[in-house]
């Protein structure tokens, strides 16, 4: 069981990228060192790989901003801490930059965004600000800065999403895990949710081009493709009034028929997606994942809260009882199914009967992990506005009971796998412990093997010696 206040990710130090022979792929002469910082969700991982592929190789990545001549800060503003956060790096490469003025610092992402010019202001050394719809812009906007031109704010939102093609890839090996982004941005405007604001309005991406991606990594080397999205059930219906009817859009396919079409792709062994919308989800979609793999039989469904009252007010547009039966279908469907969701505590207006409703909620559905955190006021958001703030004294309080109901849950799920032999696919090495390796299961929770590293990449079977909360401790059955 995975539980956690829902801290943002922060890759302050990225892993060395490994040339086709394993050997570090070097600066060759004349290319530049490229230093990005990585806050945030999914979403930011996969756009901070995208600026890496469409700078190179004027640009090559380096592992220390001391090493750079382009430091990149790419933000999510989901929570206050993480903005917190950002501010705090970008104080530390000020230095940097007093010491080499040709150095080029930018902050992009959702923060940027939310931001735009006041950023400038704030931190006036910085020579560029962009949000997600500016990344496709950096390269030419570089260009300008190297030319003594600047600063620039690139903050404006387009109504299409067309990603230009990769010009010359990285010659590095692919992970065995692979984001592709089949859309951006939202319509639902959750009350607490500043999405909308920064990432702009619900746009899909054409379907050729999820495809020719996929094609490319799993070329590349990917084996486990996940699509993201803010919401990915509304894939190609872009707004309009039948959403979440199945009804097909200008593209002239549905979530559904993109996941049946991105499976039949040869060499794809795993195929997972997030974030789903439970007022979108469809009994559609369930059918495609019990087709069986390539579909995982892994769901994050998030419910934020147990309480129909909550759930209005944060404008979620599906009660308790609706999302419940969805949980109940897939449950049918998919017997050994593994379910994660996301909750918010402290919601203005919430009592204690509506967090005993989530509480009830998180014992009837036996989540394996949970994604669980204190709600935060954020700007343009109509929770903002709301009467009924909750004390931080009474969030912490509701949190902490929170994530010991679920320990209990968790640990009683993982431990359902001891003593059994599952497949999972190996994918990297574990960073924390020499030796071991990293793999997962289709349910996408983590076993931990003592294996050799020609495995990284394959399908084996492991016998589950122990679990934990978190993860488990398997033996490699396949030589």
């Amino acid at each position: 069981m995975k539980i956690t206040h829902k801290k943002q990710k922060t890759i302050i130090k990225p892993k060395k990228r490994q040339a086709m022979d394993g050997r570090i792929l070097k600066r060759q002469k004349g290319q530049k060192g490229l230093y990005i910082a990585t806050f945030g969700c999914q979403m930011n991982e996969y756009d901070s790989k995208r600026m890496e592929e469409l700078l190179y190789p004027q640009y090559v990545r380096v592992d220390t901003p001391k090493d750079a001549d382009l430091i990149l800060i790419n933000t999510c503003s989901i929570r206050e801490k993480a903005e917190h956060k950002v501010y705090s790096l970008a104080g530390r490469f000020r230095k940097l930059k007093e010491k080499r003025p040709e150095l080029i610092i930018g902050i992009g992402g959702c923060v940027a965004q939310q931001e735009g010019e006041r950023l400038l202001k704030r931190l006036p050394y910085l020579d560029i600000v962009f949000g997600s719809h500016g990344i496709y812009r950096l390269s030419d906007t570089l260009n300008r800065i190297e030319r003594g031109e600047g600063p620039f704010v690139l903050t404006d939102m387009g109504d299409e999403f067309k990603m230009p093609p990769i010009a010359t890839p990285l010659p590095v090996p692919h992970p065995v895990k692979a984001f592709v982004t089949i859309m951006q941005g939202c319509d639902n405007f959750c009350t607490y949710c500043v999405v909308p604001y920064v990432r702009g309005r619900e746009v899909s991406r054409p379907k050729e081009e999820i495809i020719e991606e996929v094609k490319r990594l799993v070329e590349a080397g990917a084996k486990d493709i996940t699509l993201i999205g803010q919401n990915v059930n509304s894939y190609g219906i872009k707004g309009s009034s039948s959403r979440g009817s199945g009804a097909k859009s200008a593209f002239n396919t549905t979530f559904p028929e993109l996941l049946r079409e991105v499976a039949g792709i040869k060499g794809i062994k795993r195929l997972r997606f997030t974030t789903s919308h439970p007022k979108d989800f469809t009994d559609e979609i369930i059918e495609v994942m019990a087709e069986g793999l390539p579909h995982c039989n892994h769901l994050h469904l998030p419910v934020q809260s147990g309480s129909n009252h909550i759930l209005k007010l944060m404008n979620r547009r599906y009660t308790r009882e609706r999302y419940l039966k969805i949980i109940e279908e897939v449950k049918r469907r998919i017997p050994d199914v593994s379910i994660t969701t996301d909750i918010i505590v402290g919601f203005p207006q919430e009592t204690e009967n509506d967090f005993n409703d989530t509480i009830s909620l998180l014992k009837n559905v036996q989540y394996d992990q949970i994604f669980a955190f204190k709600y935060s006021p954020r700007p343009f958001t109509k929770a903002l506005q709301f009467d009924g703030q909750i004390d931080e004294e009474v969030k912490s309080a509701r949190l902490s009971t929170l994530l010991e109901v679920q320990r209990e849950i968790g640990l009683k799920r993982f431990k359902r796998f001891e003593g059994r032999v599952v497949e999972v696919l190996v994918e990297s090495q574990n960073p924390a412990r020499e030796g071991e390796l990293i793999a997962r299961t289709t349910n996408n929770l983590v076993v931990n093997i003592t294996a050799s590293n020609d495995l990284i990449g394959r399908l084996i079977n492991v016998f589950i010696e122990e679990a934990s909360y978190h993860s488990m401790r398997g033996r490699a059955l396949t030589p």
